[in-house]
């Protein structure tokens, strides 16, 4: 899709944030604030000729008393200028209740000064008939609260505001670090020819330390400990370089909620009573901060992010920003109805049932809780449709809940509501354009776009290979989300990374390999295990491409390490320099060492005798390029070696099948070799003598990286790209990052890189 509908929910982003009515933020005083503390000062004295308990702007301009009082106050106090600018104000507010004044001047003209008496608001309350001249106290106790009013607005907003230029800060950073590894992926150096350069000759230089030092220490490791991928209980634990960014962001909404205060005694509201002003000021201090994060935090939850595509984020970590900045903003309304509760205690139940934005406000903080609440890892993995059905009506119903508690601010915080919908609605239009862009065909009545196929053994696993409306080019790291057209369920969606492609003249077709589980896929698998031939012809929708394809063509040494059905994400690295070299830029690639960690035999023999099979092949693998397969089972190892060690073991010329069809696990051994190992050998690999190689246990990622690097000759490098279990994530991680460095038996950033490829929600 292009990039102009991820431009388009960043652009809504900004256009309705920044159009709010009413609401200009301004660090400068407006000039008829001297005015403002007149009025406000007067506004506790009560006139005679002004009958309402409770006047109104309308009762006080009708106020000869009342007015002449003001131009006083006005002249006394005020410069000139700002006599001007506050006598236009309260003429234009006389005016929308549809009353004229007379002209400061000739409103002083009517005054005789040597009658006026100097009165203060302060001590005992009493009726004043006639005009008055406010005492300096009383001038500066009206000026002073005025300001303090004037700052709350302004330094709420200006806060807000700055948080927003820190996330342009955020995504910056993002896009510098994007820079600098697609300057070292492009800008690698040429390796000798000679093969007998050793690698230790090479000096790095200051970018190839730095970046070793960024990668080592910033990027790549977690917090603290070495589990990222790997949730500690229900947290999960960000790199360093998240952490940063994250707690820098949270910590700037900390001191932006807990500076700029005015507090003093003569304040006109709450004379002598601090604490109350202090509630007042941090429950709206709170409450737009909140606000202002809201459209943050629907921009990161979107699939179809301008972010992502900014700063090469994965949409995991995106992910963790929006559910940190969401617990973050459900922290700021919970402060704001507390403490505003507080303050309003002795009214409480008035507001609840008679005024609109305080019943709605305590329902939309309920469903800001039990969002946080239905989010927590445990739901989100175990029953994640229940998570996202939730999700979604909760987070629906907060906002039209929010935009009508906010509707007694008279629209000043509506454009941050309407752009959190806008932001909502694009990305569900974008996804819905990208579905029927992609698959539009399968929408007539025989449009089935799909063969679904399931292997004829225990494996389990299904082959959906899925035709597009239109041709598209795929690249490896790419991932589709499927969809049944006509389910009951429209919410079911699940990413899928592509395996293979072929492109046709007008269409494309995608493969995919799916194990089936719970809900949609396994109502494939029961569907297809009822045809004769394990094979059916479906309608399935998909909305992508997303995710992004890592530069690894660019070393000559390529470890591809897979755990479980992350093999899916290295097939298409593989398939790609095979079929479609042609699409990728200066190719360097010699030797690729595919190494995956499965436990059921089964699920692997099946792989490999379809996907794997011409690579087991060496005289039919990949033009140029060695390709070694490490097949490391963790399961099922007792029943397997007999049948293994009972086989002769097949060299890598006759390792092709002879007999058995594609599908059929009579013997495994006619596809891979097994390698012999006595009990003390501790390293698998070693020195293989066929295409494929087997093994029991789970291997050590630290060795298989050491491994690789130590057969690195000349100026090669390599490339480590590992898709699996978090845990295996974390240990390759852990394994890189122990091996970066310029000390002996060290490498540096040019000779070493790290790809990962994880998905999670």
């Amino acid at each position: 899709m292009s990039r102009i509908h991820f431009l388009l929910i960043w652009l809504s982003l900004l256009i309705l944030s920044c159009s709010a009515e009413r609401l200009e933020i301004s660090l400068r005083k407006p000039p008829y604030q001297c005015l403002e503390g007149c009025y406000d000062a007067l506004s506790l004295v009560t006139f005679g000729d002004i009958k309402a308990k409770k006047p109104t702007i309308k009762d006080q301009c009708n106020s000869t008393s009342f007015v002449s009082s003001l131009a006083l106050c006005s002249s006394n106090y005020c410069s000139s200028k700002q006599q001007i600018d506050g006598w236009k104000y309260i003429t234009s507010e006389c005016e929308g209740s549809k009353i004229d004044l007379q002209p400061q001047g000739e409103v002083l003209l009517s005054i005789d000064t040597s009658e006026v008496p100097s009165t203060s608001i302060f001590g005992k309350k009493k009726t004043v008939n006639g005009t008055i001249l406010l005492d300096q106290r009383s001038f500066d106790a009206g000026y002073r609260t005025v300001n303090s009013q004037w700052q709350r607005l302004a330094y709420s907003h200006a806060f807000g505001f700055a948080v927003y230029l820190f996330l342009i800060v955020i995504v910056l950073i993002g896009l510098c670090n994007r820079l600098l590894c697609l300057m070292v992926n492009r800008n690698l150096p040429d390796s000798p020819e000679d093969p007998d350069v050793p690698r230790s000759t090479r000096s790095p230089t200051i970018w190839s330390r730095g970046y070793t030092w960024w990668r080592k220490n910033v990027t790549m490791p977690a917090l603290f400990g070495y589990r990222h991928s790997q949730p500690w209980g229900w947290v999960s634990i960000p790199t360093r370089m998240q952490s940063i960014l994250i707690f820098s962001f949270i910590a700037i909404n900390i001191i932006f909620t807990c500076v700029g205060y005015d507090l003093f005694d003569d304040n006109t509201e709450d004379t002598n009573d601090k604490q109350a002003q202090l509630l007042d000021q941090l429950q709206y201090r709170t409450g737009v901060m909140c606000v202002y994060n809201l459209p943050l935090l629907w921009l990161l939850a979107g699939r179809n992010d301008v972010i992502l595509w900014i700063t090469g984020w994965s949409y995991s970590s995106v992910n963790l920003w929006h559910r940190y900045i969401a617990r973050l903003a459900v922290i700021q309304a919970f402060i704001h109805g507390v403490v505003y509760s507080i303050d309003k205690r002795d009214s409480l139940a008035e507001r609840f049932f008679h005024r609109m934005y305080w019943g709605t406000g305590v329902f939309a903080l309920i469903c800001f809780i039990f969002l946080v609440v239905f989010s927590i890892k445990p739901i989100r993995t175990r029953w994640y449709e229940i998570f996202l059905v939730t999700h979604i009506a909760l987070a629906v119903c907060s906002l039209v809940l929010l935009y009508f508690h906010l509707t007694h601010m008279k629209g000043k915080f509506d454009p941050y509501v309407y752009a959190c919908g806008a932001v909502w609605g694009l990305d569900r239009l974008i996804r819905l354009l990208r579905i029927v862009v992609l698959t539009y065909k399968a929408l007539s009545s025989k449009g089935k776009n799909t063969i679904a196929v399931m292997s004829n053994d225990d494996s389990g696993l299904i082959r959906l290979s899925i035709t597009t409306s239109i041709r598209i080019i795929p690249k490896p790291g790419h991932y589709y989300f499927l969809y049944h057209p006509f389910s009951i369920k429209p919410w079911e969606n699940h990413p899928f990374t592509v395996a293979s492609w072929e492109i046709n003249d007008d269409s494309t077709t995608l493969h995919f390999l799916v194990a089936p589980q719970k809900g949609a896929t396994k109502k494939w698998r029961k569907r297809v295990s009822k045809t004769p031939e394990r094979s059916d012809n479906i309608r399935l929708l998909i909305e992508g491409p997303y995710g992004h394809s890592n530069p690894v063509e660019r070393y000559e040494n390529l470890l591809l390490v897979a755990g479980g059905s992350g093999i899916t994400s290295m097939l298409a690295y593989i398939h790609t320099m095979k079929y479609h070299r042609q699409d990728l830029r200066d190719v360097v690639t010699k030797k690729v060492t595919l190494v995956w960690v499965v436990k059921n035999l089964h699920y692997a023999m099946d792989v490999i005798q379809n996907e794997l099979k011409e690579f087991v092949d060496t005289s039919n693998g990949i033009k140029g390029i060695s390709v070694n397969i490490q097949l490391h089972l963790t399961k099922d190892t007792d029943s397997t070696t007999t049948t293994l060690a009972g086989s002769p073991a097949m060299s890598r010329d006759n390792s092709k099948s002879t007999g058995s069809s594609p599908n059929t696990l009579s013997s495994p051994t006619m596809f891979a070799e097994k390698v012999y190992q006595d009990e003390e050998t501790k390293e698998p690999g070693e020195k293989p003598s066929g295409a494929l190689t087997i093994h029991y246990g789970r291997p050590e990622m630290h060795y298989l990286v050491d491994t690789a690097l130590s057969r690195l000759v000349g100026g090669e490098r390599l490339a480590v790209s590992a898709c699996g279990p978090a845990a295996m994530i974390d240990d390759m991680r852990k394994a890189v990052c122990e091996l970066y460095g310029s000390e002996e038996g060290k490498v540096d950033g040019r000779t070493l890189e790290y790809f990962e490829e994880l998905f999670s929600w």
